[in-house]
């Protein structure tokens, strides 16, 4: 299933390593969804550390991803590909993507996508996928976290971190965090976990 869709999109490049100025803004070809794949029309993407990363030519995209950087995004399904169950054209959905975010059209694997929550915009929606697929595989689908257990947080201010600290939480979990600041420090317990400052004199768990 598929809208009547341009054959060239606009997206942003990354001309050479560097800082914000090298990126740039190009026409590419649309990409078509194969077996398993949506089309998504971009209303918003995340930027993440791969992000920067990719674009100071420290971190090269995978084999076989779009050289278009971007790992998160939301907006509405224009294309479905076969084998597709359960999405449909015109679902608002975010998704986490191996690449092209930063473009106006984006594919995406179906399975990695989620309906956009009804009280959220795309641009808050955009932020979900990279950290909450990321602590929901690792902490809830992979270790199995039951209520009343302890996780240990490293980095308890960053995306990641601050996603697993509040959904721990909210899964009746107790949460011990690493932070490198008091001002760090006093994020995560507002978040509720008990933060152990770590590399500074005042270390300490509360």
């Amino acid at each position: 299933m598929m809208a009547s869709l341009p054959s060239i999109m606009k997206a942003i490049a990354i001309e050479a390593p560097g800082d914000a100025s090298v990126l740039t803004l190009v026409d590419r070809p649309m990409p078509y969804p194969g077996p398993g794949e949506v089309l998504i029309e971009v209303a918003a993407a995340g930027i993440n550390r791969p992000d920067i990363m990719q674009r100071r030519g420290l971190y090269p995209p995978p084999p076989g991803a779009s050289d278009i950087p971007g790992l998160e995004v939301a907006g509405r399904v224009v294309a479905v590909g076969e084998s597709v169950q359960g999405i449909t054209l015109g679902d608002a959905v975010c998704a986490l993507v191996t690449g092209g975010g930063y473009a106006e059209y984006c594919l995406a694997a179906a399975p990695l996508c989620l309906p956009v929550p009804e009280n959220l915009s795309f641009i808050e929606a955009a932020t979900l996928p990279e950290a909450l697929f990321t602590v929901w595989s690792n902490v809830f689908d992979r270790c199995q976290l039951q209520p009343g257990e302890t996780l240990l947080v490293h980095g308890g201010t960053s995306g990641i971190g601050t996603t697993a600290i509040m959904l721990a939480k909210l899964h009746g979990a107790r949460v011990l965090a690493t932070t490198g600041s008091p001002e760090k420090f006093n994020a995560c317990l507002a978040l509720g976990a008990e933060a152990i400052i770590i590399g500074k004199p005042t270390s300490r768990i509360r």
